[in-house]
């Protein structure tokens, strides 16, 4: 389809000129619909439209024209936009207030050069497609321009943006450009936390965000966004790990992307577990990343010496309690916070698991009560986090061991998920009556223990279950007279 076919294929684009020629005021499509076509994209919901002057009424008249809902999005920038519902698709028209007293002006107010490309839509079906900054040159040969060093400064998000659209058209970032980048890095202080994250999401939604994380950490601008990061550099791991804290970190990241590319993604099951959406627009596998690149920050504070060898202990409490600040501070929500805590905290226990051939249904049954809806990712995380150690004290043998019996845990969960939820066979009340409690935890104690029972097969009706409760509270009194 021809580029005159797909403007043509905008819904409304005739109503936006017709209304254009009315109010004698010339509108420009801009930006990213324009670049998509270049970069031969799917479909682009999103439509940008430079307004010659009183965008904000030439906004609101075409809303109402059509009947549609408009907002201001951008107050300061005189930014508004037009939400259209049709069908199943929901599109967004964003009408800007000309910038300066021309195009050109205006261009080169713009992020990257290949955002900059025009079209007149007063002049439609009249197809002239404007280039004044050499985009279709650099969308021809891949490559992400900043227009000038100025429009980072008006805007350090840029310097995330650039990245997010290299994960996104897998384009390159030119050398100049790299370099306000990485000059201007402190600057993402001054963006709302918000903004970041978004951006940052963008990136790990790459299954190859890899080598665009690395180049952030090797320019150290992801120092700016996670300072914890400065503390784990060049923090030597002993005899196990070949790369130091960070340097590994990034390498688990790489290790999970390989393992999702290569295998994860054969299985349905597990693709539908990690697209489950956590927040708008963020996923279960994008905190799972997260996770890979924050998974040892508590290792720089409980580093220690015992005889020979480096040890962390603690390191996975310690580094729970950072993510959760660090999630704090990008505004992530109170679900994705608790995700995240929950894969740093339990991302040793697999490796525990793997200690035989296979774990006790007991052990297995304990490892998915803790981790809950998190089992999957935790288990995920651990293989990636194996896969990324590579010392000369490790050993290929439990490395495979390892391997096998987490995938066989993850087939165990996927496996338990189809069966019929258990019936319950007692609940708080019987116990309490059974055995003359006042409400208390150790009610919701019995009751765990019992479930734990029911599901390893040894509870099937109250007689049993009283009796599995009767042993627990006779262990628990044993325990007071030790």
């Amino acid at each position: 389809m021809q580029i005159k076919d797909k403007v043509a294929s905008i819904p409304y684009l005739f109503s936006i000129k017709r209304l254009a020629n009315e109010t004698k005021v010339n509108v420009y499509l801009v930006g990213g619909f324009l670049r998509d076509l270049y970069l031969k994209r799917g479909e682009n919901f999103d439509f940008d439209f430079i307004v010659e002057r009183n965008a904000e009424e030439f906004s609101i008249a075409f809303s109402q024209k059509i009947n549609c809902k408009w907002i201001v999005l951008d107050k300061e920038e005189r930014t508004y936009r037009v939400i259209v519902k049709r069908k199943e698709n929901t599109y967004h028209y964003d009408f800007s207030q000309l910038k300066g007293s021309n195009l050109e002006e205006d261009l080169l107010k713009r992020d990257f050069s290949i955002n900059t490309l025009l079209l007149n839509v007063n002049r439609f079906p009249h197809v002239q497609v404007i280039d004044r900054l050499k985009a279709i040159r650099d969308l021809r040969k891949k490559i992400i321009r900043a227009v000038s060093e100025e429009v980072i400064l008006e805007d350090p998000l840029r310097i995330l943006r650039a990245f997010s659209l290299w994960a996104r058209y897998n384009l390159r970032i030119e050398t100049q450009t790299l370099k306000f980048l990485k000059k201007h890095k402190a600057l993402l202080k001054k963006v709302s936390p918000e903004r970041i994250n978004e951006e940052l999401f963008k990136i790990l939604d790459s299954h190859y965000s890899y080598s665009i994380i690395k180049k952030m950490s090797d320019l150290f601008i992801l120092d700016e966004i996670i300072p914890s990061i400065r503390k784990s550099r060049g923090v030597y791991q002993g005899g196990y790990h070949h790369l130091d804290v960070w340097e590994h970190s990034l390498q688990t990241l790489s290790r999970f992307e390989i393992l999702y590319r290569r295998r994860l993604v054969k299985s349905s099951e597990i693709v539908d577990y990690l697209n489950q959406e956590l927040a708008k627009n963020r996923k279960r596998i994008h905190i799972l990343k997260l996770a890979c690149l924050l998974h040892d920050i508590g290792k720089p504070f409980a580093k220690g010496v015992k005889g020979k060898k480096t040890i962390f202990h603690t390191h996975e409490k310690i580094g729970a309690e950072l993510a959760q600040e660090f999630a704090q501070e990008i505004k992530l929500s109170v679900k994705e916070k608790e995700v995240l805590r929950k894969l740093i905290f339990w991302h040793l226990r697999p490796g525990y698991l793997a200690g035989e051939i296979f774990p006790s249904q007991r052990a297995i049954y304990r490892f998915f009560r803790d981790t809950e809806e998190e089992g999957v990712s935790v288990i995920l995380l651990s293989l990636a986090d194996w896969r990324a150690t590579r010392g000369p004290l490790t050993n290929r043998e439990k490395r495979l061991i390892h391997e096998r019996v987490m995938f066989k845990l993850i087939d165990f969960y996927f496996n338990e998920r189809k069966k019929k939820p258990l019936p319950k066979v007692v609940d708080g009340f019987d116990i309490m009556k059974k055995f003359n409690l006042a409400p208390s935890p150790l009610v919701g104690e019995i009751l765990a223990k019992i479930r734990e029972e029911q599901a390893l097969g040894n509870v099937k009706n109250k007689r049993e279950a009283y009796r599995v409760a009767k042993a627990y509270l006779e262990s628990r009194r044993e325990e007071r007279c030790l």
